[in-house]
């Protein structure tokens, strides 16, 4: 579920309804009527970033290490991922997945969000981020002065799932700065380093690091090749560095600091993030969606930054904008997830009527056309990730156990040609 902060309103021309959306789940789409969508022009951004490189080498005596280097210390399973609840992909499109373990498919206290993929040492990794749950979300929880962690998870073999959490950090300086840092629930906090206090609705890899979205903010940066051993905590409630050198993380093993964030203006608020295509498959673009629920009037709309080889965005053009139009010409609403591939939008969406079990969908939308295509899609999901060595187009879920006394979490690809 998505955070709604924005801070500019357009206004829609059109009248949109506020009911449920026809559905059209068939594989082609059928015909449909020319959109009266009348579509305001997006306003300019502007994009800044600011090094923290320093406070991240400020931590290198600690030894920095790689993915490949982690102790994973928990089990995925590839069984029953498909009969958690609201799991609907029709059954000839359902091609690989995982479920957490018990304490992680339970937890009320973590929900996961974005996901992405990379290969490093030969080993082939999903990255999952999950956000403290609050009280706000759900009654008696206080969990979100953590802030965020991330799965490392190891799908080299899918028949032997392993993953470890990490928590995310940043410069304590921060906590002085309300675009960084929100205070919460009391806990000890120490010298050094403080947790990232964020939704984290989607995660994206690219030349060794990791953007997550900040859903006010635009994108933090976080560095994989310098993740840091820390000791243990018995109290739980430590974070920062203690007197005596020692690094405590809320009883985490490691960490991750931040090495830098992007302030972009005008395209909040940043619900998910992915690496995807340009104008041509060579260039690099990271696309960020906006969850806009159906009785909001800003109009939803879906940004491309451009980044280079060395994972810097561009901060000089301005982003491509693109607005998806839905199955029943309406734009998209209810972003989670996002996709981009040539003239190609995928998306998806939460907060629509219900069937089979689920409010989701996945949405295509190809430029131009006057409507896009929807598709059955599991409770509960969020981000999306392509596989560009396997086409594999990857989705999690986000509920606890408890929410429907059935497991809902689970990570699951399908096959991006069936919905092409």
């Amino acid at each position: 579920m998505k955070q709604h902060l924005y801070t500019g309103m357009f206004l829609v021309a059109a009248t949109l309804s506020a009911c449920s959306k026809t559905d059209n789940l068939a594989t082609a789409p059928q015909a449909v009527t020319a959109s009266t969508l009348t579509i305001p022009p997006a306003a300019p951004s502007t994009i800044t970033y600011t090094d923290e490189s320093n406070f991240a080498a400020s931590l290198a005596g600690y030894g920095f290490l790689t993915p490949d280097q982690l102790n994973l210390n928990r089990d995925g399973s590839a069984a029953g991922y498909n009969t958690v609840y609201g799991f609907n992909i029709p059954v000839a499109n359902q091609v690989t997945g995982f479920k957490w373990n018990n304490g992680d498919e339970q937890t009320n206290e973590w929900r996961p969000q974005g996901i992405t993929g990379f290969t490093w040492n030969n080993r082939k990794f999903l990255l999952t981020t999950w956000y403290g749950v609050d009280n706000s979300t759900i009654a008696g929880v206080r969990n979100e002065h953590k802030g965020v962690r991330i799965s490392l998870v190891d799908i080299t073999n899918m028949n032997s799932i392993t993953y470890r959490h990490v928590l995310l950090v940043q410069d304590a300086a921060n906590m002085s700065n309300s675009l960084l840092y929100r205070a919460s629930n009391s806990y000890t906090q120490l010298g050094a380093f403080c947790p990232v206090t964020i939704h984290a609705g989607g995660v994206a890899y690219h030349a060794g690091k990791i953007f997550v979205a900040d859903t006010r903010l635009g994108m933090r940066v976080f560095d994989l090749s310098q993740l840091i051993a820390v000791k243990s905590d018995a109290s739980d409630n430590r974070i920062g560095k203690e007197s005596n050198g020692d690094l405590k993380a809320f009883g985490y093993g490691y960490i991750l600091p931040q090495t830098g964030y992007y302030r972009i203006t005008n395209a909040n608020p940043f619900s998910c993030i992915e690496l995807g295509e340009g104008a041509t498959s060579n260039e690099k673009v990271l696309w960020t969606g906006q969850y806009i629920s159906s009785d909001e009037t800003q109009v939803p709309r879906v940004f491309g930054f451009p980044v280079n080889a060395a994972g810097q965005v561009n901060t000089s053009v301005q982003p491509t904008v693109i607005t998806p139009i839905d199955n029943d010409t309406t734009f998209v609403h209810g972003v989670q997830g996002v996709f981009r591939a040539g003239s190609k939008t995928f998306m998806s969406t939460t907060g629509n009527s219900r069937y089979e079990g689920s409010t989701a969908r996945l949405v295509r939308y190809s430029d131009g056309t006057p409507a896009g295509t929807r598709y059955r899609w599991p409770h509960g999901a969020e981000d999306l990730y392509r596989d560009p060595a396997t086409g594999y187009l990857w989705c999690l879920t986000e509920y606890e156990t408890a929410a429907y006394n059935k497991d809902n979490r689970c990570v699951f690809a399908v096959r991006i040609a069936d919905y092409q």
